[in-house]
Formats: C-alpha cells, structure tokens, sequence
C-alpha cells in the first residue's frame, strides 16, 4: 500500500472517532468513552465538509503504480466517503432520522454496559458522561427534525420509549453494582428519562402532521446500488431476482412439503411447526445451545478455520432495540478490541402482551428454525466472518461493512451447512427454505418502497403473505426496511454473488478446490464488495477499478 493512501485511511479513522465518540467505543477505541459527540446542525455540516475534503484527497491520489490491494482499499474509501456525503447531502437523514439521535446515546451506553474491556466502575462513569449529554442529543434532534416521514416519526417514538425503559430497568441495577455512583445515575436518569419523554411527545406531534415521504426513489436508490455496493444491476433487475428467488423457493417448498406431507402445502405445515417452539423461558438457552452445536460441527467438518481467543456469548437484547429485532441479531466485538467477543441478541418475549400475542411472537422462534438462525448469527456466519476480519491485515476494511457481501455470506452459510448436514431433517429444510422465502421478498420490498410503489402496508401484507411472517415480526421488519434503503436485498443478492464466485473459483482450480481453503481465502479478504473480491481472487481484472477512483 502507499505510504500517502495509508495515511488518508489513517485520517479517515481519526475524523470518524472524532465525529462519533460512539463509533470509536464500538472499534474498541476508548479515549472518549464519555462523550457522545456534536448533533447540532452546525457541527454536522462541518463534518460533511470535511469528509468532502477528504474525498479530493482520495481522488487526487496517482495510484498508477499501486498494488491490487491498494487499489481495492482506495475504492472501498472513496465509496464509503461517497456513501456518507450522499446520505447528507442528498437523503438528508439528519432532518429527517430521529432515531440516528435517539440511539446514539443508547448505543452509547449499552457498548459501555455490555462490553468488557475496562473494569465496571470505570465503564460506569463513562456511561454516566454520556448519560448527562443525552438531553443535549435530543435537544439537537428536536431543532434539526422537523418533518420527518411519518414511519421514521413513529420509530424514533418507540426507541423513546425505550430509552425510558432503559433508564428505569438498567440504571438502577447499574446503581447496585457501582453503589458510590448510584446518586448520580439516579439523577442523571431522571433527567434523561424526562428527555426521552418530551421526545417521544414532540415526534408523536410530528407523525400526526407528518407530509413527508419515506422513500428515496428510483435515481437515488439506483445510484446507492451503483456507487455504494458497486453492483451492475438496475432496481428493475434486482426485483425481477428477487421475483425469480421467490418462485424457485416456492417450488422447493411444495417438494419438500410432499415429502412431510402429501395431503398439505407448505404454508399449513409451516404453520403447524410454528407451534413447536421453545417456551419463553427457555429460549434463550435453546439458542445458546444451538450456536455451540453450530460451532463444533463447523470444526469437527473443518469447513473454516475458527481463530483462537472467540467468544460469543448470548443475551437478551437491549430494551431499546427490540421494537425493531424481533427475533434475533449479532452484535460483534470492535475490530481494535483486544478480545474478540461477539454477543448474540435473543428478544425475550414481551410480557406485558397478552398471552396469546406473547404466543404469536413465540411463533417466530420455530424449534427447526433455531438451528438455520443460530449458524447465521454465529458459526460459520456473522460472527466467525467479523472476527476474521477483525483480526485480519485490512484496517480500511476492518472499519467499514459491505452489507452485500456480510450478509450474503451469512445466508450463503445455511445453504452450505445444510449440505454439510448440519440439518437433515425435512422439517429443518422446509424451515431453511421459508427463511430463503423472507430474504428474496426483503428484494422485493426494497427496492418497491423505495421506488414508491409500495406503501408500509402494501410491504407488511406481502412479507405475511410471501414469507410467512407473524404481522407484529413483519410490521417491525418493513419499518426498519424504509429506513436502510438497500441494505434489505443484501441478503439474497450476496449470496449469489458468493455461489458465484465459489463456482468459478472451483472451475480454476479443477481437482484441486478445497472448500475449506477456499473459504479461508475468502474471510481473510474482509469486508469488502463482492466486486472487489472477485478482483482479489483474480477472477476480475484489477484494471477496471481505476473506473472507480
């Protein structure tokens, strides 16, 4: 790499700590664990222009001689840079994104609570730091938002809602264990509490008169696919793949369901497995249990090499995020924390539900569904890949996540271990493919609410009705859909970039493939487009990233 390439990544990674406190807590850099940073319109701005400042740089670099990789980590900087001046500039999400203020501070504080780099009372005076900044967050976001689109109004409400619940069920507990800060914690919540609150009021006023669309159209939503994940394809392409997906699962479906039972379709018997699951209490553990099955079979068929010193630990998910994860997620160690340990979220079912709501949302856990969930999550999926990552040479790519390419990984993985037989079963596979269902119709849903010709609704009723969805799972699934334009198709997308590359990395290699090594040479690439890892796996010639520079 160049020296002066290397020292604009460098300065990349210094603005981005500087802008985002939290960000650098979530790296694992900890010198401003108590802080939460500038939200005012002012300071915004002037952090956009420095990242455009720093975009000319990148672009004024003569790489006529550089490296592969070089050139590859030139790309992956300017496109995040791209990515971040657009979504400024040109979707507007600081007057539009409550939520990016609301749970800043959240995000803040949980880094602090659940990772375990310092000892606790350290942590906690952090914590308490950012707990006192939060009113001054939430008074930026009152002056900046003020017509947010009415969906993005009503899950800012909610991360309010949970924000309160984090200070009254978290702080107090925190308060027990560090007892000389408990005073403190006690009045720095209330007045935190009482911002969450006046928040919470002020977006309900602003979703009630809300006239502002939640969708990007078709220009931008296009230009995010060309220029942010560097795919050849147009939004009309990408809903004929995921209409295309969708049919071929289907008809998976319905052979696999003859096979259970030939008297039933696949809907009725997937509803029938949804009444076998683990119950409330024990649903944590089910899934505890499953993750390590996922990893010892990952080691014992030696199909990726795990790294020494992982863990991956399984909790309940913060209050304040289960509004938008309604089953399950992974949240991985930092890349610069010097032990890797990931954590996997279980959202506990809600108890002040009635029970039989509290038994719909259980239906989301399916005992033959655990298992496809864990490995994504877990092993050989998010977290095994992130870790590699993380301890990997790439430090532009240990900073930055290709969504098509983590996530597209993470779904390859089911096909991959089902066919490793991981799962056998039929039940297994009819689940496996229902999930498949769900990621090909988040193709759909994308790129139509963002084109504007679905509404919230329109999606809620395709994913109940294409994936099988529980209406409360598919109510929280489209909300944070019209929230991350393009980041739903990456599921699908990316993994049949990575079935892709796979088979033509095997026709090069004749006889001589190795799934396993093939799979270590594709982790140890990091997060990276799939584009670019077909250009690191000399199947792409290096000569047509310079169109991206």
């Amino acid at each position: 790499m160049s020296a002066e390439l290397e020292r604009l990544i460098d300065r990349y990674l210094d603005e981005l700590v500087e802008d985002s406190p939290v960000s650098a807590t979530w790296f694992g850099i900890h010198d401003r664990d108590g802080e939460l940073g500038d939200y005012s319109a002012a300071a915004l701005e002037e952090e956009n222009a420095r990242k455009k400042r720093l975009l000319a740089d990148v672009e004024a670099l003569d790489l006529t001689e550089a490296s592969t990789d070089a050139l590859i980590d030139a790309v992956i900087l300017r496109a995040t840079l791209r990515s971040s001046i657009f979504h400024h500039e040109e979707l507007r999400e600081s007057e539009r994104v409550p939520s990016d203020y609301i749970y800043a501070g959240l995000s803040g504080m949980n880094l602090l609570l659940t990772r375990n780099f310092a000892p606790l009372p350290e942590r906690a005076r952090s914590l308490l730091s950012r707990l006192r900044q939060i009113p001054g967050v939430l008074a930026s976001m009152k002056e900046n938002v003020t017509n947010p689109p009415a969906v993005f109004a009503r899950v800012g409400i909610e991360g309010a809602r949970g924000g309160i619940a984090f200070v009254e069920s978290v702080l107090p507990a925190l308060g027990e264990e560090v007892p000389e800060l408990a005073s403190d914690l006690e009045t720095a919540g209330t007045a935190a509490a009482e911002a969450f609150e006046d928040a919470a009021t002020h977006l309900e006023r602003l979703e009630e008169a809300s006239d502002a669309p939640f969708h990007v159209g078709r220009e931008k939503y296009e230009w995010m696919l060309a220029n942010v994940h560097l795919l050849d394809l147009d939004s009309d392409e990408l809903i004929g793949i995921g209409r295309n997906v969708l049919s071929e699962t289907r008809e998976k479906l319905a052979e696999v369901a003859g096979e259970i039972d030939p008297e039933r379709g696949w809907h009725d018997i997937l509803e029938e497995l949804k009444l076998d699951h683990p119950s409330g209490d024990e649903l944590r553990h089910r899934y505890d249990s499953e993750m390590q099955r996922a990893r010892d079979f990952v080691r014992d068929k030696d199909l990726v090499t795990i790294p020494e010193d992982e863990t991956l630990e399984v909790i309940d998910t913060p209050v304040f995020y289960r509004a938008i994860l309604p089953y399950a997620a992974y949240s991985s160690a930092g890349p610069f924390e010097s032990e890797q340990r990931g954590q996997f979220y279980v959202t506990p079912v809600n108890r002040d539900l009635p029970e039989d709501q509290q038994e719909r949302q259980l239906r989301g856990h399916g005992s033959h569904t655990i298992p496809v969930i864990a490995l994504h999550e877990g092993y050989p999926g998010h977290h095994l890949q992130i870790t590699r990552s993380n301890i990997g040479r790439h430090k532009m790519r240990k900073i930055t996540w290709s969504t098509v390419f983590g996530e597209g990984w993470a779904l390859y993985c089911e096909e991959m271990m089902r066919e490793a037989g991981f799962y056998t079963d039929a039940e297994a596979r009819l689940s496996q493919l229902k999930e498949n269902t769900w990621r090909a119709a988040r193709v759909v849903v994308d790129a139509s609410l963002q084109r504007g010709e679905m509404t919230v609704e329109d999606a809620i009723q395709f994913m109940m009705d294409e994936a099988s969805l529980e209406r409360v799972n598919a109510t929280a699934e489209v909300r944070r859909y019209c929230g991350s334009p393009t980041q739903p198709m990456s599921y699908t997308i990316g993994k049949l970039a990575i079935l892709d590359i796979r088979k033509r990395f095997e026709e090069a290699a004749g006889e001589s493939f190795d799934l396993k090594a093939f799979h270590d040479r594709l982790m140890d690439l990091g997060n990276l487009p799939p584009r670019l890892a077909e250009v690191s796996l000399g199947l792409r010639s290096a000569d047509e990233l310079r169109s991206f520079l």
